[in-house]
């Protein structure tokens, strides 16, 4: 029969509960905050592709009503190109499929929005926005769907291309 140590030191292997202080101690569950400083095996330039850098101001956490960090959403911009790309980079239950999305608008111009089950990011391909104000946004959901961690700019901005 296995001791209260040895389930709480093979839950904390796997990433499930954390490693108890003492051998007494009763272990904890993970919560996504806790997880949420797991770094991420894709960069948003890595997702967007060659060329694609983060522009100033085009950075936002994705998180729950309660705080919890679920990821990251980021604004690029080539200047090569004069395109955007907007990156939803989950850091909580990654490998997972969970509902997550990327979305971009651009004023006077085009819309993207990439929404899928996705184990690591959503990205919403490149849109024409060289001179022009973008809005953007990216959010993700736990496994079970019921909670929601979003981020983004809802104002114009990255007006100068």
């Amino acid at each position: 029969m296995l001791t209260r140590t040895a389930i709480a030191a093979g839950l904390a292997a796997a990433g499930i509960a954390a490693t108890p202080t003492a051998a007494t101690a009763t272990p904890t569950i993970a919560t996504p905050a806790a997880s949420s400083v797991t770094a991420a095996p894709y960069t948003p330039e890595r997702v967007c592709g060659p060329g694609f850098r983060r522009v100033r101001d085009g950075h936002r956490e994705m998180r729950t009503r309660e705080g919890a960090v679920f990821g990251h959403v980021y604004l690029m911009y080539s200047k090569r190109s004069g395109k955007n790309c907007v990156a939803a980079i989950k850091t909580a239950y990654l490998g997972t499929k969970t509902t997550t999305g990327a979305g971009i608008v651009v004023r006077g111009g085009g819309r993207s929005e990439d929404v899928q089950k996705y184990r690591f990011y959503a990205e919403t391909g490149h849109v024409n926005g060289s001179w022009k104000c973008v809005k953007f946004w990216g959010w993700t959901r736990d496994p079970s769907g019921r909670v929601e961690a979003s981020g983004g700019r809802n104002s114009w901005g990255n007006c100068a291309g």
